[in-house]
């Protein structure tokens, strides 16, 4: 279940955060009952392709293995049971984010809200009116979790996780958990954090970076490079052994031509952690980034660089499908709007620039 607060008295979910969301307050959630998970479940059940899960759908049809199908191995599913039972967790604790990167916006990151102005009147609107604790997770069972994956905003910025992590410490079923995070890696988890994870099963690290030196600064505004790495590569050498990592790309018009730097990056410094355990190596589109609307030009250019790369291969097949689509350029004035506002320069600080 993905679950995502929605002011003080809301949360919207879903089957995991890739899927689409519904809206249903605190106090009366229930797993068992919820409407929609109810709903879905029965379409599951039928055998049909639910349209709320379309990106998985998406990214098996390119070749690349989805969320749904990391869950299917990671639970030994097909499972003949029919009970409900909450076993994995997607948990988007607040929005509390300290960057405003280029394809994220004021619903997932306070950074982007306070940068644009947004007023308590429209955060509320959109759900991010956060005055006080909301009490989802006292609402939940969670004595069968074996699975939780944080989401933000930023993860680290945000005390639910601790509190979630201590509640399976306090059942005593911390030690079966495996814990996973999507963290922009600019900042150190707590002392507290550390330990909590040097409790359980095992921790997984998704560092998200879609480039590297100038570009990832433009991209992870305000992020630094240099302090990014460095952070980075301590976590790599300090923490237990118990703990691994992954680096999870967001694609999209921008960094399309950083992506073959990024793996270089990616081989020479994460590819393992200090025990020699593999990282993974994920991505998805920016979909309101989408590089279907690059010029055939750039699209070539991209093919030719990724081509040679397995890892990639199913953003070369995307390219190549979409080689002679018209290209669309309201995304240049996307990133002309956010340049007039931070001073900054994506034709120049992006090898996509060229081309534009």
């Amino acid at each position: 279940m993905f679950v995502n607060r929605h002011n003080d008295d809301h949360i919207r979910v879903a089957p995991c955060c890739q899927a689409e969301s519904r809206l249903e307050p605190v106090q009366s959630f229930d797993f068992h009952h919820s409407p929609y998970l109810q709903q879905l479940r029965a379409k599951f059940q039928e055998g049909s392709r639910p349209e709320e899960c379309s990106r998985c759908w998406n990214l098996e049809t390119l070749g690349q293995k989805s969320r749904r199908q990391g869950a299917i191995e990671f639970f030994d599913l097909p499972d003949e049971s029919q009970d409900v039972v909450l076993q994995s967790i997607d948990y988007s604790a607040t929005w509390a984010c300290n960057l405003a990167c280029v394809m994220c916006g004021e619903i997932n990151s306070s950074s982007w809200a306070k940068e644009i102005g947004s007023t308590k009147e429209h955060l509320q609107k959109l759900g991010r009116l956060f005055q006080k604790s909301n009490s989802i997770i006292d609402r939940l069972d969670l004595r069968h979790v074996k699975k939780i994956h944080f989401n933000g905003g930023e993860p680290m910025l945000n005390d639910d996780q601790s509190v979630l992590l201590e509640k399976l410490a306090d059942q005593g079923v911390l030690q079966n958990v495996f814990a996973s995070y999507n963290t922009n890696g600019t900042i150190m988890p707590s002392d507290k954090i550390i330990d909590l994870w040097s409790r359980a099963g095992l921790i997984k690290l998704f560092f998200s970076v879609d480039a590297t030196d100038l570009a990832f600064e433009y991209v992870r505004y305000p992020a630094r490079w240099e302090d990014t790495t460095k952070n980075i590569s301590r976590m790599k050498q300090n923490l237990s052994d118990n703990v691994m990592f992954g680096i999870n790309i967001t694609v999209g018009t921008y960094n399309i031509l950083e992506l073959t730097l990024l793996h270089d990056w990616f081989k020479d410094n994460l590819r393992t952690n200090r025990s020699g355990d593999i990282s993974d190596f994920c991505w998805q589109f920016a979909y309101n980034y989408d590089p279907v609307w690059l010029t055939t030009d750039a699209k070539a250019h991209a093919i030719q660089q990724l081509s040679g790369i397995e890892e990639y291969q199913g953003i070369v097949a995307y390219l190549s499908d979409s080689i002679n689509y018209t290209a669309d350029h309201s995304w240049t004035q996307s990133l002309d709007k956010i340049d007039q506002r931070r001073g900054t320069s994506w034709r120049k600080s992006l090898n996509v620039g060229k081309y534009y």
